[in-house]
């Protein structure tokens, strides 16, 4: 069978479905999937379209790990599909360039780690490249035809739900303000109203959230704004952000990719100013805090374009071309089943795969301690407790007694747990052997109990297990 954008893209979609129902659920997807039972227009940690995404899948499917990410893996695979499309317009048509990019982009290192779990870097990317995709259109319609309104609409609107996934995709529409401004091709769409049109576009699917955010005190733009704030200067997050752009395509992908630029393919302008707002922005940041990996994923769209044209230029294109997917499938695929071997972990970091590891005797223990204790509910003191625990315990009210402000979405606190008994389940540090938190959370705290969490003889993490009653918290239990 002949491979086309949308075979290569059904053959990840099966591979991304296949580790999805495998692996079981890190903590953030745990905690997001919280938020999807009690829908909302804001959360405290992030813009909703997660939650949107994830309640889709799990009103398909339950609260299964296939459930809660299915929508977002088919979010990162047509993601893939709209690379695909775009590499062939600049092409003229070319269908092997196309269904190059297409797999170049999944077998990017971020992409494809990423791409079968359900985190917002899932409908932000999609939102990010389906906006160029849509950009791309517009920008190739004459300005005096409806069919450019319509393309220009639809490119705010586009960037509009990026918004509602995370707030890196406002530097998304700073990238195309750019192109218009700094290209000539850019400056012919100035004088017309299909710029604002656009802009106005992109305010809509924000609006409720920018009501939320009202209602709340500003809650989430505060929380995200205040990554903008400088706190020191140091050139060794430079040099990791670098080395960030080089790896996460692959070495290979990202050495053709540069090599494009010298001549940039027919179209490209467009693509290349999307991501000069996001790349200024990470190297101001890695000035004084690092850039973590995930923030650069909607970068990986024009890494692929760019790189597939490089090796179609490349002196001895065939060869190249499959040393640079042989170097991406391997390194890649590898990342990913080093990382989740259902044997043994690696190292003893509280990184996500470990945090599927070792459950089933830690389960027993805590649920041979709550019918021991009579413990009606689970207390929790951090979120990445309160989403595993409340998917883990379906049976039992699993309710977080600090950071309440990260829990605004869910029902008031049930007033029959103010007195209770409980159990209250927290990380142990290593020189700890008791709670040190119960007792300013609570009015009668018993006996700590610890359970640890291991995997192949190795601790992956020690847990306080606190039989308590009688919370304290006026916001929860007011007198």
């Amino acid at each position: 069978m002949r491979l086309s954008v949308f075979t290569v893209s059904l053959a990840f979609l099966a591979v991304h479905l296949a580790i999805a129902a495998w692996v079981p659920l890190f903590d953030d997807e745990a905690y997001y999937a919280l938020w999807a039972r009690d829908l909302a227009l804001g959360y405290y940690d992030h813009p909703p379209m997660i939650a949107y995404m994830i309640r889709m899948g799990t009103d398909l499917f339950g609260e299964s790990a296939l459930g809660i990410r299915l929508f977002p893996v088919i979010g990162f695979v047509a993601s893939g599909y709209l690379v695909g499309e775009m590499a062939r317009r600049m092409s003229g048509g070319a269908v092997g360039l196309a269904v190059l990019a297409t797999t170049l982009y999944n077998l990017g290192l971020l992409v494809f780690a990423l791409g079968s779990f359900a985190t917002p870097d899932a409908p932000s990317t999609l939102f990010w490249v389906a906006a160029l995709w849509a950009a791309i259109r517009a920008t190739n319609t004459p300005p005096d035809t409806r069919s450019a309104t319509l393309w220009w609409v639809c490119t705010g609107l586009l960037i509009g739900f990026g918004g509602l996934s995370k707030f890196t995709n406002a530097f998304l529409a700073f990238g195309l303000l750019a192109y218009l401004i700094a290209t000539p091709k850019g400056r012919a769409y100035l004088p017309t109203r299909l710029p604002w049109m656009a802009v106005a576009a992109a305010m809509l699917p924000l609006l409720p959230y920018l009501v939320w955010n009202l209602q709340h005190d500003w809650l989430g733009l505060e929380r995200q704004g205040a990554r903008l704030v400088a706190s020191g200067f140091s050139i060794r997050y430079l040099g990791e952000y670098a080395a960030l752009l080089l790896l996460a395509p692959t070495p290979l992908v990202a050495w053709f990719a540069f090599r494009a630029l010298k001549a940039p393919p027919e179209g490209s302008a467009l693509l290349v100013w999307s991501a000069v707002p996001l790349l200024l922005y990470f190297a101001y940041h890695a000035t004084h805090a690092p850039v973590q990996a995930n923030w650069i994923v909607p970068l990986q769209a024009l890494f692929a374009i760019l790189a597939a044209f490089g090796l179609a230029r490349a002196q001895s294109p065939r060869l190249w071309t499959k040393a640079t997917l042989a170097v991406a499938l391997s390194m890649s695929v590898g990342l990913v089943a080093t990382a989740l071997n259902p044997v043994a972990p690696i190292g003893t970091a509280d990184n996500p795969p470990n945090q599927t590891r070792g459950w089933s005797a830690t389960q027993d223990a805590i649920t041979e301690l709550l019918e021991e204790k009579g413990a009606t509910w689970i207390a929790t003191t951090d979120y990445a407790r309160t989403g595993s625990l409340a998917l883990r315990f379906p049976q039992v009210r699993v309710w977080s007694v600090a950071q309440l402000q990260r829990y605004g979405f869910r029902v008031a606190f049930p007033t029959e747990l103010c007195t209770a008994p409980g159990l209250l389940i927290e990380r142990a540090r290593r020189s700890e052997t008791t709670s040190e938190t119960a007792p300013s959370l609570f009015e009668t705290v018993e006996a700590t109990h610890e359970a640890i969490r291991t995997q192949a003889g190795v601790t992956l993490m020690r847990y306080h297990l606190t039989p308590v009653s009688g919370v304290k918290s006026p916001d929860l239990c007011p007198n």
